[in-house]
């Protein structure tokens, strides 16, 4: 088979997981970002273990710790994202947070909140995610020093034109990104949006002497099943017509 009709399959047979995600923003370094006094762009060293090059650092609290402009406004109904997260210095208390958030801070949220925010049952987890400005589900106690990836699957079910959805999975295996399957943690409640065009990270209650490091972080879209099916098909209709044509 030539190569264009085993691409138009490929787009058929493997449209439903992560791997037909459509990049929106890929940033493993500070530029295009508006920074608080409560954040900065370093690099890191060797004491900051996975984490290396340029990353943003936060040891301060603030609503807008660092904010950024896409170059897009983003209304997919399945969102992916995803970044490295490491606790660098100082100790992890309760309700310490640091949030990635997606159209406002009480929005969608991604990222630390430290010991459950205190909740009972919850085994110490530090991890979460929410579609709302409080509250959340969590998942994965979580060490000083060592480097966590987080990824998120934000989405509009049951018909929602809002995002009422959000799903995290820490340290995924390849088989979990590319299915979307097995999540660490499920949130579910009406974000009251549908769309956005701005990222932040908000920072409350870090200690002096706490510094939590970000990198890597990428945002990408997943195509509906029957766009990724179309464009499938269209493909093919491409390559049969081509393989038809006389030469």
């Amino acid at each position: 088979m030539s190569f264009a009709p085993k691409l138009a399959l490929a787009a058929l047979i493997s449209f439903a997981g992560a791997a037909q995600a459509l990049p929106v923003l890929a940033s493993s370094d500070a530029n295009g970002w508006a920074l608080s006094s409560s954040a900065a762009a370093v690099t890191a060293g060797a004491a900051d273990g996975a984490i290396t090059g340029e990353a943003l650092r936060f040891t301060g609290n603030s609503d807008n710790a660092a904010t950024r402009q896409l170059g897009q406004t983003v209304s997919a109904s399945r969102v992916i994202v995803q970044f490295d997260l490491q606790f660098d210095t100082g100790t992890v208390d309760t309700n310490d947070f640091l949030g990635l958030w997606l159209g406002s801070s009480t929005g969608p949220n991604i990222g630390l909140k430290g010991n459950c925010d205190g909740a009972s049952a919850c085994n110490g987890a530090d991890l979460f995610v929410r579609t709302t400005g409080t509250g959340g589900s969590f998942s994965t106690a979580i060490a000083v020093g060592q480097t966590y990836h987080l990824f998120g699957l934000l989405e509009k079910v049951n018909g929602s034109v809002n995002y009422n959805r959000y799903s995290l999975w820490v340290n995924p295996t390849g088989a979990e990104m590319a299915g979307l399957t097995g999540a660490d943690a499920v949130f579910s409640e009406n974000s009251g949006i549908s769309s956005f065009s701005t990222i932040g990270f908000r920072s409350v209650n870090l200690d002096a002497g706490d510094a939590v490091l970000v990198d890597n972080l990428s945002i990408s879209t997943v195509p509906e099943p029957a766009t990724a099916a179309l464009a499938g098909l269209a493909l093919l209709g491409v390559a049969l017509t081509s393989r038809r044509r006389p030469r």
